[in-house]
């Protein structure tokens, strides 16, 4: 037995660390979201637009002149995007995307599993006949529950089906060729070299605000940004 001081405090420190790693991991793999998502500590350096100057073949809601640019990074399994896509981004899009003060991308972060990298290659082959974000918002407006298989390339293809306009049968052959894998793991790699480690991450102008946080935490950061 030691009578060293320091023994007790950082056993319970790191024990702490655990658990709250824990929870952390345990919420994000239950399926829909029943709180916010925690901060996980991610340090964004990059600037949204830069990010978005970099990538020209990633599209946008909002104005071309817009004076304000906000980059999500999302997996289309991760329930804390959905809680953000149904709870937050309408608001957004209401108060300044659609008024034209704010260019929204989404951007993959597909990390979650195979399923993540099937939903966010079908999203390009969306794109490919000008769908990208009605595929986007279907998607997040009928996800399943993380690595279920309800983002399998045999489920998807039924799921695009429900999208108006879009020919099924160009979209398959275009997700079975594997044509946006490489795109979807470039993708990906951006997000992490600009230090993004979770989703969602919204990066608002040069400011990262990271996880389903509500919307007056984002209107602030969007005021403040704007100003």
């Amino acid at each position: 037995m030691t009578n060293n001081p320091y023994v007790i405090p950082i056993a319970i420190i790191v024990a702490g660390l655990m658990i709250a790693g824990g929870l952390y991991f345990g919420l994000s793999a239950t399926g829909k979201a029943t709180q916010t998502a925690p901060d996980t500590g991610t340090k964004v350096v990059a600037n949204a637009a830069q990010l978005a100057a970099s990538v020209p073949y990633v599209p946008y809601r909002g104005s071309a002149n817009a004076p304000l640019s906000i980059v999500e990074f999302g997996d289309y399994q991760c329930p804390f995007c959905e809680r953000f896509f149904t709870d937050t981004e309408p608001q957004i899009m209401s108060d300044y995307v659609k008024t034209g003060k704010v260019k929204f991308y989404f951007m993959d972060f597909a990390f979650l599993g195979q399923d993540s990298l099937t939903l966010a290659e079908g999203a390009w082959c969306a794109n490919d006949q000008g769908k990208y974000y009605e595929y986007h918002d279907y998607i997040y407006s009928h996800q399943g529950s993380e690595n279920s298989g309800w983002g399998s390339a045999d489920r998807v293809k039924v799921m695009v089906l429900n999208i108006p306009g879009l020919d099924a049968q160009k979209f398959n052959s275009c997700l079975d060729s594997g044509k946006y894998q490489q795109r979807v793991l470039d993708l990906t790699k951006i997000g992490r070299d600009a230090g993004v480690t979770g989703t969602p991450t919204n990066i608002v102008g040069n400011t990262a605000v990271v996880g389903a946080s509500p919307y007056s935490t984002f209107k602030q950061a969007i005021d403040k940004q704007l100003k």
